[in-house]
């Protein structure tokens, strides 16, 4: 069954979400200086994860949402210099904001790439990216003007003294948990036909969403994974069968990196290294592996669940 989601919906979604992150920013966050907050990559006291909820908050803000919705040629994907523009005003009145800045300015493109900050910034801008993108493609959603002025900004509202018991991280991080009744765990093989010929887009972004934190989840339940091995359980979760899907077979690496398919699962699966929950001494090390793993396995797993072979890392074919 295709999915009839609407932009209103899709807001209202996000603005629940919005408001979650705004709590476990408070909670999680503590009073961190820009200063602080924005320390370069080297500095940066990895085992704060709290500080990533503000950096989803910016990403959400910087996309253009709402109003992007309604104007989905302005949609564009994060980029490193996205961010630095962020940092730029984010730094803007902080007493050594200048000399910071400018150091932030100097900084490798590698350096940005795998910063977690820029990892929390970059998921939650591309979200919204994909949601405007896809609706757009749908001729009823696309021609849809919704005049969001007149709904309470999420970012604006008072939040409550307390954080609501049913606050929980897994809700905030994941906020498709809340959509189309769970995550859209149902395989449909046109979801594997080419781009253009997908008929359900919301759909297929959200499926290929849930099968990343799907092999998150099998990832941290082992110390010691492989990577091809657990990209063949999530193929084996996609069809039972294990069909493969001949679509993907030789297509350039490029040109699946670009696919809204493989950035809806880069979402979950990237932003998901950075926040898994080891406690004590562990963590350290633990982001640290995540930010190396999201380099070296994000393209690859993804075209092994795909039917790469082994041995193949440009093409798949």
């Amino acid at each position: 069954m295709q999915s009839t989601w609407t932009k209103s919906e899709v807001v209202s979604l996000m603005d629940f979400h919005v408001w979650n992150l705004r709590i476990l920013a408070r909670l999680e966050g503590g009073a961190e200086s820009p200063d602080e907050s924005f320390c370069l990559p080297a500095a940066w006291p990895i085992e704060n994860r709290g500080c990533l909820y503000a950096f989803d908050l910016a990403g959400i803000q910087a996309s253009g949402y709402p109003e992007v919705l309604n104007w989905p040629s302005l949609a564009v994907y994060a980029t490193p210099q996205t961010f630095l523009q962020f940092v730029e005003i984010a730094l803007k009145d902080s007493p050594d904001g200048a000399h910071l800045n400018h150091e932030w300015q100097q900084l490798p493109e590698e350096a940005i790439l795998l910063d977690a900050r820029y990892v929390a910034f970059r998921t939650a801008h591309d979200w919204i990216t994909l949601h405007a993108q896809a609706l757009a493609d749908n001729k009823a959603a696309g021609r849809q003007m919704v005049d969001f002025s007149s709904r309470p900004d999420p970012f604006d509202l008072e939040l409550p003294v307390t954080a609501p018991p049913e606050l929980t991280t897994l809700t905030a991080a994941h906020p498709l948990h809340l959509a189309d009744g769970g995550f859209r765990n149902r395989w449909n093989p046109n979801y594997a036909e080419p781009w253009p010929l997908v008929r359900d887009r919301v759909g297929a972004l959200h499926y290929f969403h849930f099968r990343a934190t799907v092999l998150l989840q099998k990832l941290f339940g082992h110390l010691d994974y492989n990577p091809r091995g657990l990209a063949f359980l999530v193929a084996m979760q996609i069809a039972q069968d294990a069909v493969e899907m001949p679509m993907w077979r030789g297509q350039e690496r490029e040109d699946v990196e670009r696919d809204p398919r493989f950035i809806a699962h880069r979402c979950a699966f990237n932003r998901g290294m950075v926040s898994g929950n080891p406690a004590g001494d562990g963590w350290r090390h633990s982001v640290a592996a995540a930010l190396g793993e999201i380099e070296r396995i994000r393209f690859e797993e993804f075209a092994a669940f795909l039917g790469q072979p082994a041995g193949c890392s440009a093409k798949l074919n």
